[in-house]
């Protein structure tokens, strides 16, 4: 039986719907208030691929009602499609090729004098690691290496240990919630920003050299300190590779490594997708507030409102070329 099945989803809109003073958002649906746009953004991953859709509040007669729809899409995507790929463990340690290094001389603490050896390494059939000892008193010193240099080449398995994979964990079967005031919601789904006024007819356009630019310098450094926060930026990539096991553009696709194959380490952008209405000194972000974008997408984001500017790229990049 499938883990998503009619109950998941029963639970899932309880959980989201049944608390009359707050929704109960779950994994891979954020609220979205943007500008003159407001509604919930869906982005599901299933193995390689981000599935993503908007659901907005005016196409929906309440913001509880486009929440439903969301949480709909959300389970269509979850139910259809498991995960298929095995999550592959990293490369075990393995002991080395050459049999020279795989034998070393020792000396160890004896009843009545030391006892002098060369030890022998190996791998049996079931890579398991196998040692034998050759004592020098007894067969000289050139004897006991030579004794300890044979087993070594001679037992051991050459084929490669495997890596042992794991079972895929879903991250949506284990349902987690992020709690959003009903009210907050409602007052924040009537609010246009207008942040952004049109230029004077005999003002001078030119672009500022400072490509992130916004109303309110308070804003702005926070907003900029999000970005720039390594440990941030180091989860959410680290997310993402789990997810994708390579970085690219969440809008473009762009991989810099793939394209510029002399790179030795991959290059990407944190992009922070938290309206700046409703940005403060304790504003707790998540790695679902986060966006990995290529330097090109980034720069064109910023320009002008970029609440706007990434409902219309993801529109965009959506449509068939």
């Amino acid at each position: 039986m499938t883990i998503f099945d009619d109950q998941y989803l029963e639970d899932t809109l309880e959980k989201a719907l049944g608390d009359p003073e707050n929704f109960h958002i779950p994994m891979g649906i954020t609220r979205y208030d943007y500008s003159k746009m407001h509604g919930w953004w869906v982005r599901v991953h299933r193995d390689e691929v981000q599935f993503q859709e908007l659901f907005y509040d005016s196409q929906y007669p309440s913001a509880a009602e486009s929440l439903r729809a969301a949480i709909y899409f959300r389970h269509e995507i979850l139910s259809t499609l498991p995960l298929e790929k095995k999550i592959i463990g990293r490369p075990p340690k393995s002991l080395p090729k050459d049999p020279e290094k795989r034998i070393a001389r020792r000396t160890e603490k004896g009843k009545q004098q030391p006892y002098i050896c060369w030890q022998a390494t190996w791998y049996d059939e079931h890579h398991e690691v196998q040692t034998k000892r050759f004592s020098v008193k007894k067969f000289g010193e050139d004897g006991a290496r030579k004794l300890a240099l044979e087993h070594a080449t001679n037992l051991h398995n050459k084929t490669p240990k495997p890596i042992k994979e794991k079972p895929n964990n879903d991250p949506y079967r284990k349902q987690k919630f992020r709690r959003v005031s009903r009210e907050d919601v409602s007052v924040l789904a009537t609010i246009d920003s207008g942040r952004y006024r049109s230029k004077e007819k005999n003002e001078i356009e030119a672009e500022n050299s400072n490509p992130f630019a916004f109303e309110g310098e308070r804003k702005l450094e926070l907003h900029m300190a999000v970005e720039r926060d390594k440990k941030l930026r180091n989860q959410k990539v680290k997310e993402f590779l789990d997810k994708n096991e390579k970085i690219f553009c969440e809008l473009c696709g762009f991989q810099f490594t793939q394209n510029y194959p002399w790179l030795t380490k991959d290059i990407i952008e944190v992009h922070h997708i938290i309206p700046l209405s409703q940005l403060s000194g304790k504003t707790k972000i998540t790695l679902n507030d986060l966006m990995l974008l290529c330097s090109n997408c980034h720069l064109a984001i910023h320009q002008g409102d970029e609440e706007a500017n990434l409902i219309f790229a993801l529109d965009y990049f959506e449509k068939p070329s």
